[in-house]
């Protein structure tokens, strides 16, 4: 925790942040930075402004501490936003961070032994968070690095309901998860492990038929592995599903549609084969597809 004299210098600071003409924008997603920029007293809080639904933030030489105000590209909607700390060649997080919030900051992640993700609820439509140094008076060479990920709550919602991440897809849903995942794929579950420390259960599928993907990593693609009738290569995949949901080892053939949230695969939809195959026939005659849907 910070020292109470460290904590007041930096809420004082606070009030001057938006009056000052030195703010730095990133790419609107991410943004890269070195504390040997600081104030030689390196105590002072650099503003960083990003309005994305995902990106990072990679500090060199951490030193005095960043205002980094997250907000959606193109709305105000709240949003709940999920933060993950990568630990440098130390093994341990190079900052800490705190949840600013309506009179005090929040411990984020404050000590190396918190969680690996952590999530909040935006306010009125943005979050700031205090990125500070772990080695306060001190210019060493680390990196602090951060990865965040946004996900816009329903119009007129201000809290996040954790068995909305539990619940099957619509039709609707569905759809649009097939057209806008950066993996599709048919496969059978292959086993389940669960994660009491990261609160996560890892999915191991085995791959029978790759759809689509726009993630590089998703495969490593053995072309040894390929016979003359397949197209797919006998792979398996590793997909992230919230431990709450209490996902089991399920029998058959599923659709497959996760989306990469802060490095990791997020499953978003897992509907059985059969019944995607429906529901394609379906909405392709009624002209309601938003993508060309395949199974």
């Amino acid at each position: 925790m910070w020292p109470r004299t460290v904590l007041m210098d930096y809420i004082f600071l606070l009030a001057f942040i938006g009056f000052c003409g030195g703010a730095i924008m990133g790419d609107e997603c991410d943004w890269t930075g070195s504390g040997l920029s600081s104030s030689a007293t390196g105590r002072g809080v650099t503003p960083v402004y990003l309005r994305c639904s995902a990106g990072r933030v990679i500090w060199l030489y951490p030193r005095g501490a960043l205002r980094v105000l997250l907000r959606l590209p193109g709305q105000d909607r709240e949003f709940r936003a999920c933060i993950k700390v990568h630990p440098d060649e130390k093994k341990e997080p190079a900052a800490r961070l705190f949840l600013e919030g309506p009179r005090s900051l929040l411990p984020l992640y404050a000590d190396p032994a918190n969680k690996a993700i952590r999530c909040f609820i935006s306010k009125n439509g943005q979050a700031a968070i205090y990125v500070e140094a772990s080695d306060v008076d001190a210019i060493t060479k680390r990196v602090a690095e951060i990865e965040y990920d946004l996900q816009a709550l329903p119009k007129g919602v201000k809290g996040f309901d954790p068995t909305e991440e539990c619940r099957p897809c619509t039709n609707e849903e569905l759809a649009h998860a097939f057209c806008t995942s950066d993996l599709v794929t048919r496969g059978v579950i292959h086993g389940v492990e669960n994660h009491e420390d990261l609160e996560i259960s890892q999915m191991s599928v085995k791959v029978t038929k790759l759809i689509r993907h726009t993630v590089d990593d998703a495969f490593t693609v053995d072309t040894n592995s390929i016979s003359p009738e397949e197209d797919t290569p006998l792979e398996k995949i590793t997909l992230h599903v919230a431990q709450h949901c209490g996902v089991s080892h399920g029998l058959g053939e599923f659709v497959f549609m996760a989306r990469r949230k802060l490095g990791d695969l997020t499953l978003q939809c897992a509907p059985r084969l059969e019944d995607w195959a429906l529901l394609v026939n379906q909405l392709s005659e009624e002209g309601k597809a938003h993508c060309v849907l395949r199974s």
